[in-house]
């Protein structure tokens, strides 16, 4: 009885000396990936709150480098080669920091390091790019340190840093079109498939490049003889409708409308309806 005791006793210290308090973290870690055009960037980040403090010239010296968040120094990476406020950048995994000031907010792509957290000076020989933006005023204020990315298009976005009443913008370019333009070069003098000549025609679509083509290759990829779906329909609709097509135009979106009835799909009804309204009004 004496032994079981002392192993039960053994037992109970073992997980006690192994037990941690698991409690919320003061600046929680944040993971984003985000598409933008045809890169994958990836963002690693802390996030402290504002808790009542001033942060910019206070929390956050002006002059100063910050690491843009907390704890660990805020990671980014770009699968492909990017411009950020019209700056190129080559693709790979960087560190962030930022030096802010009254009016504004430098942001600093930086080779990455051991070293955490902060940094007491910089290597230039290891910044990689470096960009300002002015500071806008906000009338609500961010409570929690967010790093976002915004108005999103084929061919970049905006990546916006907030926190108290201040928000910074910077603009990302993608470098799409000219990457795009030599995949649907390369992909259609091969053997493409009717969805590679969708997105091609998708594509120049949407970038306002060569109208004719758009039509002349989504007809090969949805062919009138077909029987074509709602959605298929919908994209015919809109590229002969930017061509000035009307008349085709409507057509495709009176079948793709009366399609999308048939098969009771309430995004096609609506989306084809608005399309086909429009279309009547013109």
């Amino acid at each position: 009885m004496k032994q079981f005791i002392t192993y039960q006793l053994f037992l109970f210290l073992i997980t006690f000396s192994y037990a941690q308090l698991d409690a919320p973290t003061a600046s929680p870690r944040a993971k984003i990936s985000q598409k933008i055009g045809l890169v994958d960037v990836n963002l690693d980040y802390s996030r402290p709150s504002k808790k009542g403090r001033v942060i910019f010239g206070e929390l956050v010296p002006f002059g100063k480098i910050w690491r843009t968040g907390a704890n660990n120094a805020t990671m980014i990476s770009f699968s492909g080669d990017v411009k950020i406020n019209n700056e190129f950048l080559e693709k790979g995994e960087y560190h962030i920091y930022s030096v802010p000031s009254e009016n504004t907010l430098d942001l600093i792509i930086y080779s990455k390091t051991n070293a955490w957290g902060s940094l007491s000076e910089f290597d230039e020989s290891l910044i990689k790019l470096r960009v300002s933006a002015e500071f806008q005023n906000m009338n609500t204020p961010t409570e929690t340190f967010t790093i976002s990315f915004e108005n999103i298009s084929n061919n970049g976005a905006n990546m916006s840093v907030k926190w108290d009443n201040k928000s910074a913008i910077y603009s990302i370019d993608a470098l799409t079109k000219d990457k795009m333009l030599a995949n649907i070069n390369n992909v259609l003098s091969g053997s493409p498939t009717a969805n590679d000549y969708r997105k091609a025609a998708v594509y120049y679509y949407e970038e306002n490049i060569d109208i004719k083509k758009a039509i002349e290759w989504i007809n090969i990829a949805f062919n009138d003889s077909d029987d074509l779906k709602y959605w298929q329909l919908m994209y015919k609709a809109l590229i002969h409708e930017k061509a000035g097509k009307m008349k085709k135009a409507r057509q495709y979106a009176k079948k793709g409308l009366d399609k999308a009835k048939l098969n009771n799909t309430p995004d096609g009804i609506n989306a084809l309806g608005i399309i086909f309204k429009r279309l009547n009004e013109k």
